[in-house]
């Protein structure tokens, strides 16, 4: 008799676990781009229109970094929330948030019309959208990791990282069209359009995430009465050193993104005298690369060794800085576009694919340890709970991704990983 064979990308209810991560992180983080490109465009004129242009746009860059303060606040909170209440509400949460914010950016009047409180409320909101993005990567890569089928777990943990490349193509293209209005129409409304999307893509993003069931973990776990009370307290006693080594994981990947995509693309305009519509195109087709690059690595990611793939890209990263840079002093606009290119596909693609998962086997040696000591025999909630927080608590991004228990280090002892649910009990079950 012939055993069923599972799917090989997984059951309905994983499929649709794994498109509500991505599709509801691509609708934040497109809310959160499109803020990027207009503090690149227009923010500066239209919210700091009484300083000098240098020190607008610096200005402007100050709002957009505020974000970068709001994410640790946000994967925090709801990185607690997530292993209090569970992943399901706290993603619902998020996404409110963050469209809600998005939507009344695009409502707020300028400096001509309130002077000084419309950069203040402007400030204010952009710290709502980091707050937002801060809760949602994490919660969105445990809810498709903890749907995923044993043989994708590294790309399903990826759904998250693939939504950033596809909001940006997204967004650049939405900011392209914009651009070319009219200065006059763009500096009066047309700026505002992209953000008012934000009141509907938060429908259309709660519409799947409410057809996506809470996770099985978190489901055993509160019906076994194991809930935390403190989860984010836990993590932060025990594991310092390795929430620390996260943060870092992190630095390293999203530094090159924004360089390319905010700043540079900033001194195209600037000092090379680019069009804003050039910078957009350039922005597009090395992001639309970006993108299928990653989601080759994603699915890669779960044959090859993850540290090596990310090791390749960031040695990668550092050896082409410098070729990056004399490309982009040419100021023509072919070798600007493929040096953004090469280096977003060959540094960031990797990298960026499996940086959640790498995050989260930072706590695996832990749990392997306590495996062999002998606590198999009752419910470690340090195991259950800390190992979840841990992931996402990071100040840069709150994102995390799945256990890496392709090579086995688990399975010998009898164990499952985090992905297929930890209310397990029993010694040698």
């Amino acid at each position: 008799m012939n055993t069923p064979q599972a799917p090989a990308f997984g059951t309905g209810q994983q499929k649709r676990a794994y498109v509500a991560s991505l599709v509801g992180t691509t609708i934040e983080w497109f809310d959160f781009f499109i803020y990027a490109t207009s503090a690149t465009l227009v923010f500066s004129s239209i919210f700091f229109p009484q300083l000098d242009s240098r020190v607008g746009l610096l200005a402007s860059f100050g709002t957009f970094g505020v974000a970068f303060l709001a994410r640790p606040v946000g994967g925090f909170v709801f990185g607690h929330l997530g292993d209090r209440i569970g992943r399901r509400a706290t993603l619902i949460a998020t996404l409110s948030i963050m469209g809600g914010s998005t939507g009344l950016i695009g409502l707020l009047p300028t400096w001509e019309q309130i002077g000084v409180w419309a950069p203040i409320l402007l400030t204010i909101l952009r710290f709502l959208q980091g707050v937002a993005i801060g809760g949602e990567w994490g919660g969105a890569v445990l809810m498709s990791v903890e749907h995923a089928p044993k043989n994708r777990i590294r790309f399903y943990g990826s759904a998250p990282q693939v939504a950033s490349p596809l909001a940006l193509v997204l967004s650049t293209t939405v900011m392209y069209f914009v651009a070319r209005l009219p200065n006059e129409d763009l500096m009066s409304w047309g700026w505002r359009i992209p953000f008012l999307t934000g009141f509907v893509l938060v429908v259309v993003g709660m519409m799947i995430r409410l057809g996506v069931e809470e996770t099985t973990d978190f489901s055993e776990v509160k019906k076994a009465g194991a809930v935390q009370r403190n989860p984010i307290g836990n993590v932060l006693r025990t594991m310092p050193g390795r929430v620390l080594a996260g943060i870092g994981l992190q630095a390293a990947v999203i530094v090159l993104f924004y360089l390319i995509t905010t700043y540079m693309l900033t001194l195209a305009t600037n000092v090379h005298g680019f069009t804003r519509g050039d910078t957009l195109i350039i922005l597009l087709i090395a992001g639309t690369i970006d993108l299928f690059a990653m989601l080759g690595f994603a699915v890669l990611s779960d044959r090859f060794p993850a540290r090596r793939m990310f090791l390749i890209g960031s040695v990668f990263t550092a050896v082409f800085a410098f070729p990056m840079f004399l490309l982009f002093d040419s100021g023509n606009m072919l070798l600007m576009t493929i040096a953004f290119t090469v280096a977003l596909v060959v540094g960031h693609a990797p990298t960026y694919a499996v940086v959640s998962s790498l995050t989260s086997d930072l706590q695996r040696g832990r749990a392997v340890q306590r495996l062999r000591r002998g606590r198999l025999g009752r419910p470690d909630p340090d195991r259950r709970h800390g190992t979840r927080a841990a992931r996402r608590v990071r100040p840069l991004v709150a994102a995390a991704g799945p256990a890496d228990r392709d090579r086995g280090d688990l399975d010998h002892l009898g164990a499952r990983g985090p992905a297929e649910g930890t209310g397990r009990r029993g010694a040698g079950r």
